[in-house]
């Protein structure tokens, strides 16, 4: 049998809190359909429990100070999670990261989540295909984009810009591999690849 997990309160009441904000947020997204991007939709949180300390385990958190970067973050349920993980880890430092367009998901972060951060979220208003990755060695990818060009596109310049020994989560091997370039293909190969349990992760060495 397997032990049972209760969630952190903390990650329940914001889960709770986004939930109510996107019946709003989320009535017109005709604006993401046009740009051939997908509105904010959450990864499945179940899949992260444990996530940080499991990392640790098989060696794959970066090394030094980790600089967590989600790409397209909207309200940031997901690096909420992350953030409360590392509170475990006083040896290790982390910063958190968020890169965002829609000005409609930054108010509203702003106005009624930024509060649970304590200041520890850095949101950066910019385009993901005009940010570069360079500094983040954490990077967390959750489909921003619902065509294969520019989702290719996007793969292509995070591959290319992160550190050697950064690692990144949501890459999509089989769209890669059926829509990728053939340079894009080359360069994804090169990635060390490992699963998490549901979670597969892309290191680059």
């Amino acid at each position: 049998m397997s032990e049972l997990v209760e969630p952190n309160p903390l990650l329940i009441d914001y889960f709770v809190k986004v939930r109510q904000l996107l019946t709003d947020l989320n009535q017109d997204i005709s604006g993401f359909k046009e740009a051939g991007e997908w509105s904010y939709i959450e990864s499945n949180i179940e899949f992260n429990i444990f996530l940080l300390d499991r990392l640790k385990s098989l060696d794959l958190l970066p090394k030094g100070s980790i600089r967590i970067c989600d790409c397209g973050i909207g309200l940031a349920t997901i690096m909420y999670d992350l953030y409360l993980q590392s509170k475990d880890f006083s040896d290790i430092e982390f910063e958190f990261w968020g890169v965002e367009k829609w000005r409609p998901y930054i108010d509203s972060f702003n106005e009624n989540l930024s509060h649970y951060w304590n200041g520890a979220l850095n949101i950066i208003e910019d385009d993901l295909m005009d940010h570069n990755y360079s500094s983040y060695n954490f990077i967390w990818i959750f489909t921003p984009y619902s065509t294969s060009d520019k989702l290719m596109a996007f793969f292509d310049k995070v591959i290319l810009e992160m550190p050697l020994g950064g690692i990144v989560f949501g890459l999509d091997h089989w769209r890669i591999e059926t829509y990728g370039s053939d340079l894009l293909k080359e360069r994804f190969r090169e990635l060390e690849v490992h699963k998490v349990d549901e979670l597969w992760v892309f290191r680059k060495v």
